[in-house]
This record gives structure tokens, sequence and C-alpha cells, in this order.
């Protein structure tokens, strides 16, 4: 999901010598006082840009939000995959104080390697999604992926989507190897034709314009596993035919679709009393608290449910468990369902922001209901707690 875009803000975590550096390759904004000014003070930069003619101002925008989007931890990581392909730079690349500079950085040095970690940064944006499904058990194949390859599989996606959706008829499939030998397939389709309002350029004068818009879909292959990674909207319609023809062009198999891999999940240990919470720092999570358990004891037919107070301490779940329910082994005791609370870092205005969300055994969690900020945030803990597990 898109990051929120704020030019200023950009600017701002952007140290000087790197702005400078940027507009300078540019040949644009060389009348700032540079020198004069101090770090994060860049409206003289921000007024210099809004000077530029329209097209330059958009070629910055388009550029400064591909670093946005690099400047958190997924993008981070990414850029961190590419650079230790070149060991050389990496010094260079620790040496960035701050996310937006690191990102910069890249940038300015090493276009080849930002543009494929944008590329790779969408990609694991759309992983988290609700349309992003897995399956294996797929030949183990060391793929030579070459310009046929690629018009086979945009071969095959337009005999699907022309047909069926009467749209797809047009099809542009680019190829990436990422670290990890995985190959990277971007399928870009014509979509249906739609009228938009836009601006005039350089005036306030709306006008209808008319576009074939692009949609997408992606592939992922991993050959050391025999395994597929496939996002494309829609439901078991769409993806069980893609899976096919996607086999058919670019491993030259004929495979049956198969149900995707659903996540399993797994809150046993979550009675250990002394089980943490953990979270990542950069998701500014200040509590974790497990407000509801449901478990089924070993040998009975029923399940108990205890519920925490949410104004007592974050183990309250466990004081009511040895409150209420003595005796309860451990050993064979099965939790089946389980709610998590989370409150988000507040600055003092409003109600502080918070997150609640529910996981039951073996394979359902509510998560996919959630903006994808919290989504996100609520898969990489239970992830950090032990509770989700990929299948393979």
């Amino acid at each position: 999901m898109a990051r929120t875009f704020d030019p200023r803000k950009v600017l701002k975590h952007i140290a000087n010598p790197l702005l400078r550096e940027f507009f300078t390759r540019r040949g644009e904004l060389l009348d700032v006082p540079w020198d004069e000014m101090t770090e994060h003070k860049i409206e003289p930069v921000f007024r210099a840009w809004l000077a530029l003619p329209h097209a330059k101002q958009q070629e910055i925008k388009l550029i400064m939000r591909d670093i946005n989007e690099l400047a958190d931890h997924r993008g981070l990581a990414v850029l961190a995959e590419e650079i230790l392909w070149r060991p050389e730079r990496v010094e260079e690349y620790r040496a960035q104080v701050s996310r937006h500079d690191k990102a910069m950085w890249v940038y300015l040095n090493m276009p080849e390697a930002f543009e494929r970690a944008a590329v790779f940064a969408r990609a694991d944006a759309l992983s988290s999604g609700r349309f992003w499904i897995k399956r294996n058990g797929l030949p183990q194949v060391d793929l030579k992926v070459d310009d046929a390859v690629c018009k086979a599989l945009a071969a095959e996606l337009t005999s699907f989507y022309g047909p069926l959706q009467l749209r797809g008829r047009q099809c542009k499939v680019e190829h990436y190897v990422r670290a990890g030998n995985a190959d990277y397939f971007f399928a870009y389709l014509d979509d249906y034709p739609d009228k938009r309002l836009v601006f005039a350029e350089d005036s306030d004068e709306l006008k209808i314009r008319s576009d074939r818009y692009a949609f997408e879909v992606v592939f992922v292959y991993n050959g050391d596993e025999g395994s597929m990674e496939l996002f494309a909207q829609g439901g078991q319609h769409v993806w069980g035919p893609l899976q096919v023809h996607f086999c058919r062009a670019v491993l030259n198999e004929e495979v049956d679709p198969a149900e995707p891999i659903r996540p399993s999940f797994h809150l046993d240990h979550l009675l250990n009393p002394n089980f943490a919470l953990p979270t990542d720092p950069a998701d500014l999570v200040e509590e974790a608290r497990i407000t509801r358990l449901r478990f089924a004891p070993r040998g009975s037919g029923g399940w108990i449910e205890v519920k925490a107070d949410a104004k007592a301490a974050p183990n309250d779940i466990y004081r009511k468990i040895e409150r209420h329910i003595r005796n309860i082994p451990s050993e064979g005791t099965r939790v089946t369902q389980a709610t998590f609370s989370l409150k988000f870092h507040h600055d003092g205005k409003g109600r502080q922001p918070t997150m609640t969300f529910n996981v039951t055994a073996p394979n359902s969690c509510d998560l996919k209901h959630k903006p994808d900020e919290q989504r996100v945030v609520g898969e990489r803990c239970l992830r950090m707690w032990e509770v989700s597990r990929d299948a393979q």
C-alpha cells in the first residue's frame, strides 16, 4: 500500500548534501543558498521546486514518491538485498543516517539497484494483501528466461483474460531475478477503457480524457522449492486458470489448478504465562496484550474461554486463568482462539489508536478485514510471536 506522501516532509528527511547533489545533477535549484541552510530548513528548496516548470515539478515528484516508498522497513530490506550484491558499496550505504537518506543515496549512486528495489518493494506490498496466494508441489526448475518466455506468458494471459473478461488483449511481461534466485514476472494488461476528469496542464480547466489503463498480474517462481506465488484480483475462478497458464508458458508443464496454501496458526504456546509479545519498534506499538483465550483441555469434550480486563495489567489474562481455572494441564491443552490488542504511539491529540484482531486455529484470522497499514503490522506481530506459520 502506498505511503502517505507529503513533499515537504520528504525533503526534511533527506540530508541537505544529498538534496544538493540531486538537484545539481539535474541542473536545477542552483540559486538556492545551500551553504547557508541548516539541516531540515528546506523552505528555500521547496519554493524553488515550485518555481520550476510544471513538467519538471512532476518529474521530481515521481522520484520523491519512490524514495518515500522505499524509506520504510520493507523498502530498506529490499534496498539491502540489492546493496549486498555489490559489497564494495556496503559501507557507504551504512553511513547514511536516515531511511530517506539511504533511499536517496542509492538513487544517486546505484540507479539500477534503486529501480529494482522499487519494483520488489511493490511486490512485497502486494504480498501482504488478500489477492496474493501461494501454491507448491511444482517442478523444481532452474529457469532460463528470455524474451520468448515472456512473450509466451503474455500470450497465455491474453488468451485467458480476453475471452473471459473482454480486457487484457494486450500484455507486456517484465522479468526480474531477485536475491535468492526467485524469478519475478510482472505482467501489465490493458484494462477496460475509462474516462476521467483531469486538469489541462498549467490551467484550471477540466477536460475529459479517455485512456486505456493497465492492470497488473504478478508471478513469483521459486525453483529451489517448486513453489509459485501469484497476485491477481479475483477469486479461485481466476487464480486456478492463471496457475495453469503460467506453468504452461514458463515451466513447459501441464498442471491442474490447486487450492492456495492457507497460512497456519499455532496458539498452544500462548498458555505459557511468561510468553512475551515483542513488536517491531518501527511499528510504534506501545503495548501488545492478549485479551481473550479459548482453549480445550486434554480429554475434555468442550472448551473454556477467559477474557481479560482491558483496564488491568497486560498479563491479566494469565491472572484470571490462574485464579479461576486451576489444575489445567498445559500439556495436551489446545488453544483454539485468541484475541490480541495493540496500542500504538499517541501524540496526545484525540484518542489513542488501537487495533484488536482474532486468530482461530488452524487457519482463520480476521486481519484481512483491517486497513492495509494495520493488517501489515498485525501479520508481522503474528510472525514474531510464532503464531503464524507459512505453509510450505
